[in-house]
This record gives C-alpha cells, structure tokens and sequence, in this order.
C-alpha cells in the first residue's frame, strides 16, 4: 500500500531533521509550489494523516470536499466542508504569492492572527487575559500543560482521567513521550521514547479510568476521591500536579467533578494545576470563560466538533498561572513538534528556542477550521440551541426503532443555566452497540460496517460517523459506533440556502439525514452480520 504525507514521498520534510532548518524551511516552501491545497492540509503532521492509496487518511477523511457525503462522525474526525476548503484554498494562493525572502514573516503574522481569532470566538471575555498556543493536534498539545508544570522546577505527577476515550497519542504525550515514529517536522523517533530524558524522569503519568471493567460508568464521586487521594498524596510528598478534567470523552463523559477541580488547585495554589481536556469543542463558551478565570489551561482542537480538517490542536494558557512560575522554556527536543511561529509572542524564551520553522500545513488547518468556528458562533444562540435540542431528542427515538442497535446509556443533558458541569453542553454524541441475530458486533466487525458506509457499499447512502470504541476491559466490555452532530451540521440548519428554504425545512432535512444515515447503517451491520456469522470471532455473545 502506498502512503505519503502531503500525497508525494518525496516532496515535504519527512526525512530532515529539523536543526536543518534552512533545508526544512526551502521544503516548506517546495511544497507550497508544488501541492496542491488538498495534499497541503495533510503535509507536516504525525502518520495519522498519511494519505493511503485510497486517497483518504487511516479514518477514512479526505482533505477536500465531498459534496454527496453526510457527516455525522465529528466525534472522531471530519471531511471538510466546501467553505472550509475554500478558505484554505485562498490562504494558499496568498502564500504563493508572497515573496520567498517575506513568507516567515508572513507566516507569524498568520498564526498571530489563528491565535487571536481562536480566542476571540471562543473565549472573547479573556482575549487580554489567555496565551494561546498552536499545536500539530491535540495529542501534541499535551506538551505544553507538561512544560508549563515542569516549569516550577519540581517533579510533576500528571493525572490523567479518562485517557482510553481520549487521543490515543495524549497519555503518551503526557508523560513527555513521542506518541509517533516521526514527529510534524519529519524527524524520525523513537515511538513512546522519551522527547527529552531529562524531563521525561521527572514525571509521572496516573491514569484514571472513568470506565468499570465491564464498560460502564463510573460514579463520579469514585472518581473525585481517586484523583483527590493521589494529588493530595503527591503534592505532600514534594511534588506538583497536573489534574486532567475530560470535559467530554468520546462517548460523553465528564470527569472529575468541577468542585472537586476547584477544591484541589484552591487548596494548593501552584502545586494543582488544571488541565481541561476540551478537545471534542463540545463546550459551552461561558464554562469555557469561566474555567479560564479560575487558570485552568485547556485544550482545544478544530477538527472535532467544530469540523475542521484532521488535525489541529491548541492550548489555552490563563496568564495567572505566571504568577507561581515563569513563562516555560522550551528545550531543543521539543523543537521536533513546535516551531517559533506556534508560540504566543510574549513567550519570548521559548521562542527564542524554537526552531523558526513553519508548519503551513498546520496553519491551513487551523485556518480552515476558524471558517466554521466563526460561522457557527455568528448563528444566533437561539437557532443554536434549537437544533441541537432537536439533535438531542431526534437520535435516541430512531435508535430506538431500529432492532440492531441499543443505544448505550449518556449522562443526561445539562440546562445551559446550570452550574454544576459547566464544560457540558447538550448531548451531540451518543454512542450505541450494533446486534445481528442477538449477537453483538465487535470492533472488527463495526470497522467494516462503518466503513461500508463510508463508500456507499452496495448502492446505499454514503456517510461518516464515528469510529467504533471499545469500553471496558478485553472480553468483558462492549464496542459501540457513534452518531454525531458537529458545528457544520447546525450551521447548515441554520443558513438560508440557495433554494431559499426556510429554517424549518432546514431542520426537516437534518432530521430525514440522521433517519436514512442509521438506516443505511443498519442495512451494512446486517451484511456485516451475514458475512461474518460463519468467521471466528467476528460475533459476540
């Protein structure tokens, strides 16, 4: 099978390494000339987004439009939309044009412009107060809550909740590991080696599962008293502590409890630290805002929710924390992932540091999903709110109708009013278990149906939905398949279209969409189902 990044083996960086910067940054700009928009949005990121010979990447997204695809699996990943694609496509023709001695430069001012748009939507009551940095994805993006930690100078416990319905790079991430055999910049590495060894020993990574053996939730308040033990446990041995908070896992979970959050970094100023894993973007803007209030970092990505291209990742840094610790340096290593262009200005050590190396692949990406963002939060809260309420009440109804499916149990949505989660926004995300003759479908087996509906696989529909994922432990648990909604879908309902339909026809359209999407999926877990009742394995009782 053929692979490559950007679409061609030999354009791009992948095989210099990056304290050759001169030779990094004539490639850059090599591939600026000779890919197209397409391949450019999947240029200088880790393998995930190696272009296979079907020309998609290993989840099955292409980086550029499909017109006749529905796209209900932003939980996972997300083809761009039209508009998204063209704003890229713009944003290329102007680099081209720029002259070779100004595309740095140009390229800076760019990113400033990313970092200020990102914060300006999603948090615009704390642009004067927030650092944000770009990061190649989300996995990535857990290098920076580690430096900032690292940064006081003692050794960091890095408790992370939930890391199985998270980024499967991010716990490797977390403990300064590399997460990939080759890093953005191309540089080949040592998959789950250290990035720097001297850092990597001083950390040590706890996973907390929100998850029981047989797949089922786990009360939050076991959870809150779990995290609670160890960082109190740490922080009175000499250490400091990153606290993860997963304000929505792949399949909707939310853990540990706000309160309790609140309760551990009060207690140990400085020594607690906050990191709010926001990566699915199904958060409200005011939680947002005010967990950026209380210096809690969180990370954030475009490709999600938001349904930017695969992937582009970002953290928010509160200024407050610089009250405890200075602005981190950045060592050498983790030049391989950052280049100067994706610091804030005012981290003028790090910067100082990092390679000046541009990822124009990353700044498509991020530039494409700024398109949606921005059209998303320009939509009215009402409408918002409307559609996702219908979303909300639509999906469990039809699951409900269709014999193959059983709709695993979510938490309940939370009124926007609340205040008890305040990272939780409505329910876009609902996960479900796949049956043919009373046996349950496996990982496997829903791989392929999901991507028998991806192509379309005999004549029917084409749409994405969310990869499959196992919860619990091996032979104990279950695998479900995901139905998402994502900010391009309510934008949709919610702008006029050229036929001038009215937003009522709008939501009756999204409405039939979901119907025929889960029907269609039903019809390919049923073939699923045929083929694989004679094969080892394939069914579960």
């Amino acid at each position: 099978m053929v692979a490559s990044r950007g679409g061609d083996p030999s354009s791009g960086t992948l095989a210099i390494m990056v304290h050759d910067v001169t030779a990094v940054n004539e490639a850059v700009l090599r591939d600026l000339t000779v890919l197209d928009t397409e391949h450019l949005l999947a240029s200088q990121g880790d393998d995930r987004h190696l272009v296979l010979a079907s020309g998609a990447n290993r989840y099955f997204n292409r980086y550029r439009p499909e017109p006749d695809l529905l796209r209900f699996g932003s939980c996972t990943s997300s083809t761009l939309s039209r508009a998204a694609f063209a704003s890229a496509e713009r944003l290329h023709g102007w680099l081209r044009s720029v002259p070779r001695a100004s595309t740095a430069h140009a390229i800076d001012d760019l990113f400033e412009r990313v970092r200020t748009q990102l914060i300006g939507n999603l948090a615009p009551y704390r642009v004067a107060t927030t650092d944000v940095v770009v990061t190649p994805s989300g996995s990535d993006a857990e290098f920076i809550p580690l430096l900032v930690g690292l940064a006081g100078g003692r050794r960091v416990t890095n408790i992370v909740v939930g890391a199985a319905e998270a980024g499967s790079g991010s716990i490797h991430a977390a403990g300064g590991l590399h997460f990939d055999h080759a890093t953005p910049f191309g540089v080949p590495v040592q998959q789950f080696g250290p990035v720097n060894e001297q850092l990597s020993s001083r950390v040590d990574v706890v996973r907390v599962d929100v998850r029981d053996c047989a797949g089922d939730p786990r009360p939050v308040s076991d959870i809150d008293a779990e995290v609670t033990a160890i960082a109190e446990g740490r922080v009175a041995g000499g250490e400091d502590v990153l606290l993860h908070l997963i304000a929505h896992s792949k399949t909707g979970l939310h853990a540990p409890s706000i309160e309790t959050v609140a309760r551990l970094t009060g207690a140990h100023p400085g020594r607690v630290l906050a990191v709010i894993d926001g990566a699915q973007g199904r958060f409200s803007r005011r939680g947002l805002e005010e967990s950026l209030a209380r210096g809690w970092m969180t990370i954030v990505t475009g490709s999600k929710f938001f349904g930017g291209p695969p992937f582009a990742g970002a953290v928010l840094v509160p200024h407050t924390l610089w009250a405890d610790r200075d602005r981190p340096a950045l060592p050498d290593e983790y030049g391989d992932y950052l280049g100067r262009s994706m610091l804030p200005r005012t981290w003028t050590r790090a910067r100082a540091a990092a390679p000046d190396i541009a990822n124009v692949g990353l700044l498509l990406r991020w530039w494409s999903a700024l398109t949606e963002i921005r059209e998303y939060y320009s939509v009215p809260a009402p409408l918002r709110f409307e559609v996702l309420q219908t979303f909300q009440a639509l999906v469990p109804t039809i699951l409900a109708r269709i014999p193959e499916f059983d709709a695993d149990p979510v938490d309940p949505p939370v009124d926007p009013a609340g205040a008890v989660r305040l990272l939780e926004s409505n329910t876009t995300v609902f996960p479900f278990t796949c049956r043919v003759g009373g046996a349950m479908l496996d990982d496997t087996a829903l791989r392929t149906a999901r991507e028998r509906l991806r192509l379309g696989t005999g004549g029917g529909l084409r749409a994405e939905i969310g990869q499959p994922v196992v919860l619990g432990a091996e032979g104990e648990g279950r695998t479900v398949l995901r139905v998402a909604l994502g900010a391009p879908n309510n934008t949709d309902v919610c702008t006029a279209d050229a036929e001038g339909s009215t937003f009522f026809d709008r939501m009756s359209r999204l409405e039939t969409d979901v119907d025929q999407v889960l029907h269609a999926l039903a019809e390919q877990v049923r073939a699923v189902g045929a083929d694989a009742a004679s094969a080892s394995g394939m069914l579960t009782r």
